[in-house]
C-alpha cells in the first residue's frame, strides 16, 4: 500500500484557486505512488478551540477536543494522525491565514500537548493571495506546525499571487513549483517513515503510556 498524503484545503471555496493548487500538489504525490485524499474544512465544521488547556492541561487531548457528535474536528483529526504527510493550504486574508486555518491549527493544541502525536510528519504549505501577504501566511502555518512536530520537505512552501489568473495553468512555474512539492513530500514521507524521532517528555501524558 502507498504512504497516505492528506490535503487539506481551508478555503470557503472547494472549486477556488486554493484548491486547484492543493490538487496539483496531490496529483504529483499520486504519480509518486501516493494515496491522496483531499479534505474540505467547510464540508466538517467545528467550533473555535474552548480553551481547555488554560483551565487544565490534563483535559486538553485528541479523545477530550471533541465537543460533541455535530463537531466536525473528531474527522480532521482523524485524517490527520492517519496520513504520512499532509499538505496544508490557506487563502490569504489581509495578510493571514484563513479563519478556518487559525482555528484547525488552535485544535490541534490537543495533537501536541500530551505527546507530538505528528513527530516526524512531513507536510507541504500552500497560501494563495489575491496580492500581497502569502509569505505571511506561509509563516504563520509554519510556526506552529514545526512545534508540533511537522517536518518541512524541501520546496515544500508554495505560494501564489492570484491578480487577472483565472486558471493555475497560466502560470507554469506556479505549476512546477506545485508539482516539485508533491514529489518531495512523498520522497522525504518515504524516507522518514519509521526513524525513532525524539521528543521531550510531554507535560501531560497520555493515559496509559509509561515515560521511559
Amino acid at each position: 500500500m502507498g504512504l497516505r498524503v492528506l490535503g487539506v484545503n481551508a478555503s470557503v471555496r472547494t472549486d477556488g484557486f486554493t484548491a486547484e493548487l492543493l490538487d496539483k500538489v496531490l496529483e504529483a504525490a499520486r504519480r509518486k505512488g501516493a494515496l491522496t485524499e483531499r479534505l474540505d474544512l467547510v464540508r466538517h465544521p467545528f467550533p473555535f478551540c474552548a480553551g481547555n488547556y488554560s483551565v487544565d492541561p490534563a483535559s486538553c487531548g485528541p479523545e477530550t477536543c471533541v465537543q460533541g457528535p455535530w463537531d466536525g474536528f473528531g474527522r480532521v483529526a482523524e485524517r490527520i494522525l492517519n496520513a504520512d504527510a499532509v499538505v496544508f493550504a490557506t487563502p490569504v486574508y489581509w495578510f493571514s491565514v484563513s479563519a478556518r486555518m487559525k482555528a484547525l491549527l488552535e485544535r490541534m493544541t490537543s495533537m501536541e500537548n500530551r505527546g507530538l502525536l505528528n513527530l516526524g510528519k512531513p507536510m507541504a504549505l500552500l497560501a494563495v493571495a489575491e496580492e500581497e501577504g502569502a509569505s505571511q501566511a506561509l509563516a504563520q502555518m509554519l510556526l506552529p506546525l514545526t512545534y508540533m512536530g511537522f517536518v518541512l520537505a524541501p520546496l515544500g512552501l508554495v505560494y501564489a499571487h492570484r491578480r487577472d489568473l483565472v486558471s493555475l495553468e497560466e502560470d507554469p512555474e506556479l505549476a512546477e513549483d506545485a508539482q516539485v512539492a508533491g514529489e518531495n513530500l512523498v520522497l522525504m514521507a518515504q524516507t522518514l517513515q519509521g526513524l525513532p524521532f525524539r521528543e521531550p517528555l510531554p507535560a501531560q501524558p497520555l493515559q496509559g503510556v509509561a515515560a521511559d
